[in-house]
């Protein structure tokens, strides 16, 4: 079994390090931009143990969709499901959680990607998929892969996890367009971040804790998870900042573990809410991965053409 909080794609630049240049640029999401032919639109999702599932279809066959900023290509596709041709292989890896995954790609394009019946791409080329059929097991047999960065870094995206639905605008129309999603009044925090990962892929911000810092970044695809020193743990514990609180289960399974909860975090002036229910390890760094738990308290629009995340209260 698995841990639904290590749901994370495959480390993509673990393939590349293996690949001819050709192979290489093949892979990257950055050759592939994807607009729809609609500027604004909105999707509905289901949230399950925290993920975001879409429904969608891939040529005509229907299924759900797990949306995850951390994902670096437009589309990953699953083959286990869907009847893909194994044309050329890209590359091998492991998933977060310990699955050996191999990256192909077939040689016709996708004919059809249909997302929550609101917008349809259509004869997408380069598409790669995987046999993801440990996340069927655990979520549901008809999973048709992931929407990643590549697709979403197009837009303006807003995400409430309250309302279930995430509201897309595109970069390519007039600036306030965008803009105007954004209420001043609602304002918790703006935060400037610096992509990093494949492509840009994961926003990242230094937040403070009491007069420390930990470096923060922001992905659909985690639950919440933490990583410190054994000192920084100390001094945190020390002050009262980390409570950690060893638990039984996560997300119906029996899967004993340490969680961990971060009070006291800011950015600059800003006060945010407090980071519950991480997923805590001792290591060699102070990293903070913030998603679902952290996210659900806002309102968050994340505008990678700006390197900005602002967060609105609901």
């Amino acid at each position: 079994m698995f841990l639904p909080t290590m749901l994370r794609a495959v480390a993509i630049s673990a393939f590349l390090t293996a690949l001819p240049v050709s192979a290489a640029e093949t892979a990257s999401p950055a050759t592939t931009p994807l607009l729809a032919d609609k500027a604004n639109f909105t999707l509905p999702f289901y949230l399950f143990n925290g993920h975001i599932l879409i429904d969608g279809a891939v040529n005509g066959r229907q299924g759900k969709l797990m949306f995850d900023t951390g994902t670096e290509f437009p589309f990953f596709l699953n083959n286990h499901y869907l009847p893909l041709a194994k044309d050329l292989k890209i590359g091998e890896g492991r998933a977060a959680s310990g699955q050996k995954m191999v990256l192909y790609k077939q040689q016709s394009p996708i004919k059809t990607i249909d997302l929550a019946g609101q917008i349809q791409l259509n004869n997408l080329t380069a598409v790669l998929h995987t046999d993801w059929s440990f996340i069927e097991q655990a979520y549901t047999p008809f999973f048709l892969g992931s929407i990643g960065h590549g697709f979403n870094r197009q837009y303006l995206f807003v995400i409430d996890y309250e309302a279930q639905t995430i509201a897309f605008h595109a970069f390519n129309q007039s600036k306030t367009q965008p803009a105007s999603v954004i209420d001043p009044a609602r304002v918790a925090a703006t935060l400037e971040f610096t992509p990093t990962g494949v492509d840009g892929k994961m926003p990242e911000v230094v937040l403070r804790i009491g007069n420390k810092t930990i470096k923060a970044s922001f992905d659909t695809g985690n639950l919440g998870s933490l990583e410190l020193t054994e000192a920084m743990k100390n001094e945190l514990t020390a002050g009262g900042e980390l409570i950690l609180t060893p638990r039984t289960y996560t997300c119906g399974q029996r899967e004993p573990h340490v969680s961990a909860s971060l009070n006291g975090l800011n950015y600059g002036p800003q006060a945010l809410q407090d980071a519950r229910n991480l997923t805590f390890k001792i290591g060699k760094t102070n990293q903070l991965g913030l998603g679902y738990h952290f996210l659900k308290n806002y309102i968050s629009v994340w505008d990678y053409q700006n390197s900005r995340l602002t967060l609105l209260r609901p």
